[in-house]
């Protein structure tokens, strides 16, 4: 049975401080914008009704949402300015209790997202679900 040489403490810390630092990076699965991460931009859309986002041309913004439907509302439409977004998908998600809209950004500017709601009923009018004010920058 051969005895192996103590190990100097400093070494030790060392292991210990790189295997963190190698835990802590693949738990990041995202990286904030300010730390040089993705500057796409995902929004979860709960509670208030008016939100606003920026983000550069070139990028992809998704907005989470819950879906309507369990309060006996549907999806009626969505306006956006084309000239400045283009709508990629809508992917319901969560067993059917969220819905993911999928953006991307074309140009710089300004716009309105707006996502409508209206009951199931003849001659409901629509209403406005989600209100995102969107500037897009360089």
């Amino acid at each position: 049975m051969r005895i192996l040489p103590p190990v100097p403490a400093r070494t030790v810390r060392l292991l210990i401080s790189l295997a963190c630092l190698l835990l802590l990076i693949s738990a990041c699965a995202h990286m904030p914008r300010m730390l040089g991460g993705s500057e796409d931009l995902d929004l979860r859309l709960d509670g208030e009704q008016a939100h606003e986002a920026s983000l550069p041309v070139g990028h992809v913004m998704v907005l989470d949402m819950r879906d309507p439907g369990q309060s006996g509302y549907v999806f009626s439409g969505t306006s956006f300015d084309p000239k400045l977004l283009r709508l990629d998908g809508i992917e319901p998600y969560d067993g059917g209790r969220r819905v993911r809209y999928t953006f991307t950004s074309l140009a710089e500017g300004e716009c309105d997202v707006v996502i409508k709601i209206k009951r199931n009923e003849p001659g409901y009018i629509p209403d406005i679900f989600k209100r995102v004010r969107v500037t897009i920058g360089k």
